[in-house]
């Protein structure tokens, strides 16, 4: 008996270049999305301070620790150039766990600067640009501390089982090609939010 549905040609996998190039394209278009979700909370700040037509940009005494945001933003930066550069110099595998352990730590000294903050959101318009610009930035660090576990781990298992074959159908590029344009892609990445935290700390501590 005949089908009584066409028979669709069998459709070819993609080029093996293609998959390492959109994680390099996908990396470069989640550092857009984050400028435009940030740079909300430049314009608030900016705004809110110039305006301030009620004197209400701080209600009393409002100042975080200068010296535990600075250490969050040294923790940060020093986990970006780790996993940007590092991962030519040094051992790949222990460059993207020391940037795992120094991020986290940032997170929790950030965590722990709110304990000492002695204001809260409500403290005028400065309050609340601070606590929902490092809160927000510290959650979104969860998510780049995990994409970096993600790639050191597969970076680790692959060179466990000294793994360098093409990948199942539909997946075209051999693992090892993946696994480079991943680290690329995720140390980009975590480099560009290390510098929007640059960034960050110049704006709320310094200026």
């Amino acid at each position: 008996m005949e089908a009584s549905a066409p028979v669709h040609p069998r459709i070819e996998p993609e080029p093996p270049s293609w998959q390492p190039r959109a994680l390099w394209v996908g990396a470069r278009l989640a550092c857009g999305s984050i400028s435009f979700f940030f740079v909300s909370f430049l314009f608030a700040y900016f705004y809110l301070r110039s305006l301030d037509l009620d004197h209400t940009w701080k209600i009393g005494k409002v100042s975080p620790s200068i010296g535990l945001g600075t250490a969050v933003m040294v923790l940060f930066l020093l986990s970006g150039l780790i996993f940007r550069w590092g991962r030519g110099m040094v051992d790949t595998v222990l460059a993207g766990a020391a940037a795992v352990v120094l991020a986290l730590v940032a997170i929790a000294l950030q965590c722990i600067e709110y304990t000492t903050l002695g204001f809260g959101p409500a403290s005028g318009g400065y309050a609340s640009v601070f606590t929902g610009w490092t809160a927000l930035y510290a959650v979104f660090a969860l998510g780049g501390v995990y994409w970096i576990e993600t790639q050191v781990a597969s970076l680790w298992r692959a060179r466990r089982e000294g793994i360098d074959r093409p990948l199942a159908e539909g997946v075209p590029a051999h693992e090892t090609d993946l696994l480079a344009a991943g680290l690329e892609a995720g140390s980009f990445y975590w480099a560009y939010f290390v510098a929007i935290g640059v960034i960050t700390w110049v704006i709320l501590y310094l200026v």
